[in-house]
């Protein structure tokens, strides 16, 4: 849950800062359950809980690092009895049944999108809203261009090896369709984990230098095709 947690933080604030105004929305997904029995519908009853699941996915993400249960009790209050309000639409992905504490139940799957500025409203007011774009507590920040803005899996694959790496935080401070600006909140320089990162980039993904903009070490990144991955 941390890691989903931190990997979400990150396109959600590129959601953020890259969106139009009034297209504060991301998609998540969730899953629910419910009883087979006893229940009037159960694929409703696990159709809300998977969105709600989606939504708290969405807030934690915007909450920052607290953790554990009175920080997600908190959460819960500040998302009030009906989380499922704060998704705009969604598609099923699919349900199953399986055993349950209660006997069988059904399990649904969804794909939501979610209104993150009405959650974020909802946070800030129960003081959970964390700040994406504050500065490092600690450490040297530096920043690493990545020119043209990437598809997310690629941005999201080398965020998890630049922390894999020694960065204990990757903010984006600035996303355009032209590139996105991160800063790494680590004890060494942007240079010398590009140098790490180039050397050992994560599965499918090629980094390529671009020098530097603004003092910044510049690349881009690219889908290594299957059938040139080495084994």
């Amino acid at each position: 849950m941390r890691r989903r947690s931190l990997v979400l933080g990150v396109a959600l604030a590129l959601v953020l800062l890259a969106a139009p105004a009034g297209a504060e929305s991301v998609r998540a997904e969730g899953e629910g359950s419910s009883p087979l029995e006893g229940v009037a519908s159960p694929r409703n009853a696990a159709l809300q809980a998977a969105l709600a699941d989606a939504v708290r996915s969405v807030a934690e993400g915007l909450a920052g690092r607290a953790t554990g249960p009175r920080a997600e009790q908190a959460l819960l209050e500040a998302l009030g009895p009906d989380p499922a309000r704060f998704a705009q639409s969604f598609r099923e992905l699919g349900q199953f049944e399986r055993p349950g504490p209660e006997g069988r139940e059904l399990v649904v799957r969804v794909e939501a999108r979610i209104e993150t500025n009405t959650v974020a409203a909802a946070l800030g007011r129960a003081g959970l809203l964390a700040a994406s774009a504050a500065p490092p507590s600690a450490g040297a920040a530096s920043r690493l261009v990545i020119e043209p803005l990437p598809a997310w899996p690629l941005l999201e694959a080398v965020t998890k090896r630049l922390t894999e790496l020694g960065a204990r935080r990757v903010i984006p401070e600035r996303a355009t369709p032209g590139g996105v600006v991160l800063a790494l909140d680590a004890d060494r320089s942007a240079s010398s984990l590009l140098q790490e990162l180039m050397a050992s980039p994560p599965p499918g993904v090629s980094v390529i230098p671009l020098g530097e903009r603004g003092g910044a070490p510049a690349i881009r990144l690219e889908r290594v095709p299957a059938e040139l991955r080495a084994d």
